[in-house]
């Protein structure tokens, strides 16, 4: 137990106490758990969130990554504000899910018509059942460390041992047709699809693998897996739900080059609002279209698929992004590197080797060498992880121990500075702990 910790978030502490007796584990996502007690909030504004305690923190989760603006941004919560007094759930279409739709199809590259829903995990789990019901086939293969959502079928091989269960309520049938293979390995990926014997619908993929250390792909390796796909009719599928709109205005396809068949989007695209979607190409996704016959493919989209607050807070977001790309996405990639080289200079200067993974704004600092692979990130010293975020928790910086972070556009380069020095101090604190 941290007594620092403690004695600064009491009333986060008895909340969570509180918390314990009405959600199992005291939480709502098994991410925001950790160790004494997660400190929980109570407003947020730009760069910034402020705890129970009335505690201020410079915020690198950024709402899982997805305010990609910042807290509360003006442009957002002024066209909120207007949407909310038209109305909150139509429960039908409108003009405003019709002109983001099109903001899509317009920016991402693969995106040649859509499905709304409410969640990335919806999406990713309506784009496998697009992939099999056009390619006629059941294998996927999957990345180990790649997290799409708690869906059944793809909540496989997320953590080590990866070729045990996730956990109980989850039947080896269900995941009997996908494969685990290592992120970065090519033969690996070759491998498994000649084992398949002209089985394989979809290969799918995060081109930065998030939940398994923020590791970005190679290039060469997302050209060799578009190539191996098209040599064996297999579909390439990327989940864009943390890279979409983050590391380039058209997500990591336009970043790398490569264009997928289908990708899942989420989190920046709904503008702070929950929001998943599928998109590609319309031979596939057309497969959706009710009034198709004999090959309709079933994916729903929700109750909230959408909703006009949503649609409103996504139109509004990516249209910012479209108008600002020039400055925004130059501005949030100087930050990021000089991010990840600062904190990884500020460890090497008291002799602890780190490696800051990532990609544009987005880093997760490892301690040890560069990681290639999830297996590669889960040998870490998890210890030292989560008292690194303890001690930034500390001393007014939070980033969520063992998780991706996200650098937004209300983030400065004093917050950045900020950062590296507390990393450099957390160092000569704790060297000696980390050398054993």
């Amino acid at each position: 137990m941290d007594r620092r910790y403690e004695a600064i978030t009491p009333k986060s502490g008895r909340m969570f106490e509180r918390a314990e007796k009405v959600f199992a584990g005291g939480v709502n996502h098994n991410a925001r758990f950790y160790e004494p007690y997660p400190i929980l909030i109570s407003k947020a504004k730009g760069s910034h969130v402020w705890d129970l305690d009335g505690n201020r923190y410079t915020d690198y989760w950024m709402g899982h990554m997805a305010l990609i603006l910042g807290h509360s941004p003006p442009e957002v919560t002024i066209p909120l504000g207007k949407q909310i007094r038209k109305g909150t759930l139509y429960g039908m279409g409108n003009e405003l899910s019709v002109e983001l739709g099109e903001e899509i199809c317009r920016t991402v590259p693969c995106s040649e018509m859509i499905r709304f829903c409410n969640t990335g995990a919806e999406a990713t789990m309506y784009l496998v059942r697009l992939a099999r019901g056009f390619s006629k086939r059941k294998t996927v293969i999957k990345m180990a460390g790649g997290w799409h959502g708690y869906n059944t079928e793809l909540n496989k091989g997320v953590h080590t041992p990866f070729e045990q269960p996730e956990g109980g309520g989850i039947l080896a049938a269900e995941q009997a047709h996908v494969k685990i293979v290592r992120f970065n390995d090519l033969e690996a990926a070759n491998n498994a699809v000649n084992s398949s014997k002209g089985d394989v619908a979809a290969i799918f993929l995060e081109p930065v693998l998030g939940a398994g250390g923020c590791i970005p792909a190679q290039r060469d390796y997302l050209r060799g897996l578009r190539e191996l796909a098209d040599r064996n009719g297999a579909l390439l599928a990327f989940d864009e739900i943390i890279t979409g709109f983050r590391v380039a205005l058209g997500g990591a396809q336009q970043r790398y080059g490569v264009i997928p068949d289908l990708a899942s989007f989420g989190k920046i695209v709904g503008g702070g609002l929950p929001i998943g979607l599928v998109c590609g190409r319309r031979e596939i996704i057309s497969l959706a279209d009710p009034a198709r016959k004999n090959d309709f493919v079933s994916i729903g989209g929700g109750t909230f698929s959408e909703n006009p607050l949503t649609m409103t807070a996504g139109l509004a977001t990516i249209r910012h992004l479209r108008k600002s790309s020039g400055i925004i996405y130059p501005r949030l990639e100087k930050l990021g590197r000089s991010l990840r080289s600062g904190v990884d200079s500020a460890f090497a200067e008291h002799g602890v080797v780190t490696h800051t993974t990532g990609l544009g704004s987005l880093f997760l600092t490892h301690f040890g060498p560069a990681p290639k692979c999830a297996e590669d990130a889960e040998r870490e010293r998890k210890d030292f992880i989560r008292r690194y975020a303890l001690f930034l928790m500390k001393n007014g910086i939070f980033t969520l121990p063992s998780h991706a972070s996200g650098i937004s556009e209300c983030h400065t380069e004093i917050d950045i500075g900020d950062l590296i020095k507390k990393s450099g101090e957390f160092a000569m604190l704790s060297i000696k702990k980390i050398a054993k």
